[in-house]
């Protein structure tokens, strides 16, 4: 009787771990798939950020597409077209001075895809990732070097959202 009350409460144990898994959001991430027909694209890159334009390349790269220079490109190779990327900073507190201490950043990216005529296939499509940047009340350098860092994984995330939005693609 012990025994089957100890196994029922495990399994229930277990079932309410799972559930509660599930109810926080968690779900396992694959493989980004991109559709075939953007397995080798152009890169056309206005964004501002050379860390964006190095995180975006390493991301197709490691989802399996190849990005061509546009003078080897055949006029039927699609391009990925991202404009600059835009920053906006909303205060959320400051003290009792008055000082700044908290500012919650968004990054925002608009992209398409395009044909060699400049017609869009697909998009404009508009990813956008923000955080919140306590330590705005530090030293300036410090607050510098936070900002720096911390807007630097935004442009991971940012990146990693629109090549998940890019598998989505009907072409």
């Amino acid at each position: 009787m012990t025994r089957v009350f100890q196994q029922s409460s495990r399994l229930c144990m277990l079932f309410f771990m799972v559930i509660s898994l599930v109810a926080c959001g968690f779900h396992l991430r694959g493989q980004i798939i991109i559709p075939d027909s953007l397995k080798v694209i152009t890169l056309n890159s206005a964004s501002g950020s050379n860390d964006f334009d190095r995180d975006l390349r390493i991301a197709l790269k490691k989802a399996g597409v190849t990005v061509l220079d546009k003078a080897q490109a055949s006029a039927d190779i699609p391009e990925l077209k991202v404009n600059a990327i835009s920053t906006s900073d909303t205060t959320l507190a400051t003290n009792s001075d008055n000082d700044i201490t908290q500012i919650e950043r968004r990054l925002t990216a608009v992209y398409f895809i395009r044909n060699n005529q400049g017609k869009a296939l697909y998009g404009p499509r508009t990813v956008s990732t923000s955080k919140s940047l306590a330590n705005q009340n530090a030293e300036e350098s410090t607050k510098l070097a936070y900002n720096q860092q911390q807007t630097e994984g935004m442009y991971e995330e940012l990146v990693s959202q629109l090549l998940s939005d890019l598998s989505y693609s009907p072409l």
